[in-house]
């Protein structure tokens, strides 16, 4: 099976096939590796990739899939049809709003700054998972809605912005 994301804004496409001994290979581009998983004694799991064992917990919202793996955060966005359209429209004013419930760790922006496409502009914790709302396009920041510590709703307005030509 295959399956294509979006990480850092490159598209990757991941082959997945099961192995005779239940176990997966998966192509990434170049690479190969030996993937397997067993629940872990909590509500995550452990991933075996090429004989290192590593803790993941996973959660997921429409096109959103979010990994916790050993202390590190990864938000991923299936590629599809809809998400391409989505990002093509970029460019423009907007705003940005919590992809799930979480709370605000760190705002990183003020009022006024100029930013730029892919800056995280606000940090949220959700599940143990640092989740980075990164602006899509150039601009200014408008109005920033949150604060450190504020508990955040899905959909809730964070930040709105300006494009690099909005007048």
């Amino acid at each position: 099976m295959k399956y294509s994301y979006t990480y850092n804004n490159e598209i990757y496409t991941v082959d997945i096939e099961q192995d005779r001994d239940g176990t997966y290979s998966a192509t990434i581009g170049d690479h190969s590796y030996t993937v397997s998983m067993k629940s872990g004694n909590d509500s995550g799991f452990i991933l075996t990739l090429n004989n290192v064992q590593s803790h993941i917990y996973t959660a997921s919202e429409d096109d959103n899939r979010y990994l916790y793996v050993d202390g590190q955060n990864y938000a991923l966005t299936v590629e599809n049809e809809r998400s391409s359209r989505r990002r093509s429209s970029g460019g423009q004013a907007g705003s940005l709003t919590a992809q799930m419930p979480g709370q605000v760790t760190e705002v990183h922006v003020n009022e006024g700054d100029q930013v730029e496409s892919g800056q995280t502009l606000v940090i949220l914790e959700a599940m143990k998972m640092e989740i980075r709302i990164t602006t899509p396009t150039d601009g200014t920041v408008k109005q920033i809605l949150v604060s450190k510590g504020d508990v955040v709703k899905r959909g809730q307005l964070l930040v709105e912005l300006l494009s690099v030509d909005t007048p």
